[in-house]
C-alpha cells in the first residue's frame, strides 16, 4: 500500500510541476514576445474594453496611440495591457467597421468605471482626434484565462498519447487555396510592413457571434483542430470572455485575443494545406478578426 500511495504522490507531484511550468512558459511569452500586461489575478468586477482605433491619413499610428495612453491612463481611468497596430481584417463583420490601424485591450476597475472615465471631456476629445473609434467591452473571467495553458497542455498529453502526427511543418497550399484562403493569404502580406515593430508576435483580435447549428458544429471542428497546433507550438488564447457591447447595437457573444509565435509562422499558417483542410468550413453567425502586431513597449 505504501508504494501505491508513494508512486500516486510522485504522479502527482510530477503533474504539478508540468503545470506550473506551463503556467510560466505561456507567462514568459506574453510579457516578454507578446509585450502584454495582464495581470495574472484580477478582481472579478475588472472590466476590460477593446478599443479599435483608425487614425488620419498620414498620421503615425504609434504617435497618435501614444499622445492617448496618458489620457486613458489618467486617475480613475484604465491601463493599457495590449497595443497593436493592426495590419488586415482577415474576417470581416456585417455589423461593425472592419478597417482599423491599432486595437488597445484597457483594464478598468470596474463597469462603472469605464462608464465614468469615458464621460471625462478629456477622453471624449482625446478619442474625437482619431477618424474612426469603435469600443466593444470584455467581461473578461480570471479561471477560465489561467485554464486556458492547462487545457493546451492536457490537449498535448492526449494527442501524444494517441500518436496523433505533427502539424509541422506547415506544408503551402499552391494553387488548391479555396477563394477566401486566398484572400486571407494576400491579406497577410500586410504584415511584411510591420516586422520593425515586432516579428515573433502576432494577436489576432476576434469579435465572435455563433451562427446556427450547423455553423456552431463546423466551427466546433475547426477550433479542435486549430488548438491542436496551438498546443504543439505552445500558443493560443491570451485573452478570452463574454462580450459586452457598450455602443451602437452590434451584437457578439465573446471576444478571444488569440497569440501566435511570429509573422511568418501565421502567414505560413494561413497559406498551408493544414488551413485548407480545416478552414473551408469554419462557420459563424459574424465576426471581426483583426490580425495586430504588439508595440506597447514602445509608448
Amino acid at each position: 500500500m505504501s508504494i501505491i500511495v508513494t508512486l500516486l504522490g510522485i504522479l502527482g507531484l510530477s503533474i504539478l510541476g508540468l503545470c506550473v511550468w506551463q503556467h510560466h512558459r505561456y507567462l514568459k511569452a506574453r510579457r516578454e514576445i507578446v509585450q502584454d500586461q495582464q495581470p495574472v489575478l484580477h478582481p472579478s468586477r475588472m472590466f476590460h474594453a477593446v478599443i479599435y482605433l483608425k487614425v488620419e491619413r498620414g498620421t503615425d499610428v504609434i504617435e497618435a496611440v501614444r499622445s492617448l495612453r496618458p489620457v486613458l491612463e489618467s486617475p480613475g481611468g484604465g491601463t493599457i495591457v495590449y497595443a497593436g497596430q493592426a495590419a488586415v481584417a482577415l474576417v470581416r463583420s456585417e455589423q461593425v467597421e472592419n478597417d482599423w490601424d491599432a486595437v488597445l485591450l484597457v483594464q478598468y476597475d470596474s463597469r462603472q468605471a469605464f462608464d465614468a472615465a469615458r464621460e471625462r471631456t478629456e477622453q471624449r476629445q482625446a478619442l474625437a482626434s482619431f477618424e474612426q473609434v469603435y469600443i466593444h467591452g470584455l467581461q473578461r473571467s480570471v479561471l477560465a484565462n489561467l485554464m486556458i495553458p492547462q487545457i493546451l497542455l492536457k490537449l498535448r498529453a492526449t494527442d501524444i498519447l494517441r500518436r496523433k502526427p505533427s502539424h509541422f511543418p506547415f506544408v503551402p497550399v499552391g494553387n488548391d487555396a479555396f477563394p477566401s484562403q486566398r484572400v486571407m493569404i494576400e491579406g497577410l502580406k500586410m504584415l511584411d510592413k510591420l516586422r520593425h515593430l515586432c516579428e515573433n508576435a502576432v494577436v489576432v483580435f476576434n469579435l465572435i457571434k455563433p451562427g446556427d447549428a450547423a455553423q456552431r458544429a463546423a466551427d466546433h471542428a475547426y477550433t479542435q483542430s486549430l488548438m491542436s497546433a496551438m498546443a504543439e507550438r505552445a500558443h493560443g488564447p491570451m485573452h478570452l470572455g463574454r462580450a459586452v457591447t457598450v455602443e451602437g447595437d452590434a451584437e457578439f457573444s465573446a471576444v478571444a485575443a488569440v497569440y501566435y509565435p511570429g509573422i511568418d509562422y501565421m502567414q505560413n499558417m494561413i497559406g498551408s494545406t493544414f488551413m485548407n483542410r480545416i478552414g473551408e468550413g469554419k462557420q459563424q453567425g459574424d465576426s471581426l478578426a483583426v490580425v495586430t502586431v504588439p508595440f506597447l513597449s514602445k509608448l
